[in-house]
C-alpha cells in the first residue's frame, strides 16, 4: 500500500441535474470517460465519487496514485463531489450539495482517517491551483 496522507476535495463542475436519475456506476463510468477518453489519462483521476443522492463508490483503486492534483498526487486521496458547476472558492458547501452529500463525506473522510491514520490533512484542489474547486473552502467547513 503507498503511504497516504492527505485527502483532497474536487468537485466535477457540473449542473445539480447532472446524470439525475442515474446510478452511481453510470456516473463513475461517465467521468472516467472524460478522463481517459478527453484527458488521455489511463482511469479516472479521482479515488471516490459522491454522487447528489450521497452515493459513493470507488473509481481509482486507493493503491494507485491518483490524477486529481498536480504535484500532490503521490501522497493523497482525490474525492470528488458531483455537482459545484458555477461556483466559486469562496461558496459554503450548501450553496452547492446536498445535505446527503455531506452527510457521505464526513462519513467518507472518517472511514479513510481509521484506515490511513497517517492522514493528517484534508483539504481543497483550491488551495493548490488557480481554480474554485470544490466551490467552498474546506478548512472553514471541517
Amino acid at each position: 500500500m503507498r503511504a497516504v496522507n492527505e485527502i483532497i476535495i474536487h468537485c466535477t463542475a457540473t449542473r445539480a441535474n447532472w446524470m439525475e436519475g442515474r446510478t452511481v456506476v453510470d456516473v463513475v463510468t461517465e467521468l472516467t470517460r472524460w478522463h481517459v477518453e478527453d484527458n488521455g489519462w489511463s482511469d479516472c483521476g479521482y479515488h471516490y465519487v459522491i454522487t447528489r443522492s450521497g452515493e459513493v463508490s470507488t473509481a481509482r483503486p486507493v493503491e494507485r496514485s491518483g490524477a486529481h492534483c498536480r504535484g500532490r498526487n503521490k501522497g493523497s486521496i482525490g474525492v470528488t463531489l458531483c455537482g459545484g458547476r458555477g461556483g466559486q472558492e469562496d461558496d459554503v458547501f450548501e450553496e452547492n450539495y446536498t445535505p446527503a452529500q455531506e452527510a457521505a463525506l464526513r462519513d467518507l473522510i472518517g472511514d479513510l482517517k481509521d484506515k490511513h491514520p497517517e492522514i493528517q490533512q484534508v483539504s481543497g484542489h483550491n488551495e493548490y491551483a488557480a481554480k474554485a474547486c470544490p466551490c467552498f473552502d474546506v478548512k472553514d467547513w471541517l
